[in-house]
């Protein structure tokens, strides 16, 4: 099916471009996106325009380290899916863009004039019923806080990770004050395992290294959909709903190709693609994969992105300090 879907994009008239990138032009992309979006996405977007993408792979704290290490000489022409806060709050390193597509965009998917959506990305638990011992599959964000779960729960960190500070805020923003959110929060820190990579979370679930762990909806879904022994579970006080984030770099050496590969990845097709890929499309015009529960049955926190970007600096900040306090 998925070849199928790529083929129909790369042969059908209708669905080409009509962007600005030159037929032997380059264009570098910084992301922290899953390989499977590059790997389904970019060779569609290089058919159709001639233009070879180069693309440099990483967590979203590390490349934030890169581009503001490059202001003064950018390298990068896009950066591409990352929490939106990253953007917001280093608004010097980027220019906004407004990319082809935007009015069909669905409600509350463009909440920054300094980037584009890519997705929407849901926070979720990824559990491994068998590796519980017994223990019941966590509901809840202060069900997961109880110390039954002391190292049996996988999390990035959030001071390195995109998805997993929209973890924390999302923690934050689910309870009546902030000051019960960290509380709860508290405990989850005490039961994770840490790593430096968002990716490792849901494989050490699936490969039963750990029960269960604290991820991004679509990363679950591959394992699911490949018959891992997981199932995903969205906690009751709500979750976090929110578009991940697509800009222009600031000084960008080829804007104009990198201004078409943010069109491109605003297209119909583009998005229907994201859907198949399990991510949640930010076009009102494209379905979300059948797997995936109805977003509208979704317990939601309401995530402020706003809050989440203005006080970024603040929390993680505070996590540190926790992270040391519960070692």
């Amino acid at each position: 099916m998925k070849k199928l879907l790529m083929a129909t994009m790369l042969t059908s008239c209708v669905a080409a471009l009509a962007t600005t990138a030159s037929a032997d032009g380059t264009v570098t992309v910084y992301t922290a996106v899953p390989q499977n979006f590059i790997d389904s996405l970019v060779p569609v977007f290089e058919a159709q325009t001639g233009t070879t993408v180069e693309i440099i792979k990483a967590g979203s704290g590390d490349l934030l380290n890169r581009l503001t290490a490059e202001a003064d000489n950018p390298v990068a022409d896009v950066l591409w899916s990352v929490d939106g806060t990253v953007i917001d709050f280093n608004p010097a390193l980027f220019e906004a863009y407004e990319a082809a597509g935007t009015d069909a965009l669905a409600e509350g998917m463009k909440p920054s004039e300094l980037w584009s959506p890519f997705t929407a990305v849901v926070m979720a638990f990824i559990v491994n019923e068998n590796k519980l011992d017994g223990l019941p599959i966590p509901t809840s964000w202060s069900e997961l806080a109880d110390p039954k779960y002391d190292d049996v729960v996988s999390s990035a960190k959030a001071n390195a990770s995109g998805s997993s500070y929209i973890q924390l805020a999302t923690v934050l923003q689910a309870y009546d004050t902030e000051e019960a959110g960290w509380e709860v929060y508290k405990g989850l820190l005490s039961n994770f395992v840490l790593s430096d990579s968002s990716g490792a979370v849901p494989r050490f679930v699936n490969d039963g290294e750990l029960a269960i762990g604290v991820t991004l909806e679509d990363a679950a879904l591959r394992y699911v959909e490949g018959g891992g022994p997981v199932q995903i579970v969205y906690p009751s006080e709500g979750t976090a709903i929110v578009p991940d984030a697509m800009t222009l770099i600031a000084g960008a050496p080829n804007a104009d190709n990198g201004k078409a590969f943010l069109d491109f990845m605003l297209t119909k097709e583009a998005q229907t693609v994201v859907a198949e890929q399990g991510r949640r499309p930010v076009r009102a015009d494209v379905a979300s994969n059948p797997a995936l529960q109805a977003i509208s049955e979704l317990p939601s926190v309401g995530y402020d992105g706003a809050w989440a970007a203005e006080n970024r600096k603040a929390l993680v900040s505070a996590w540190e300090d926790l992270v040391l306090d519960v070692e």
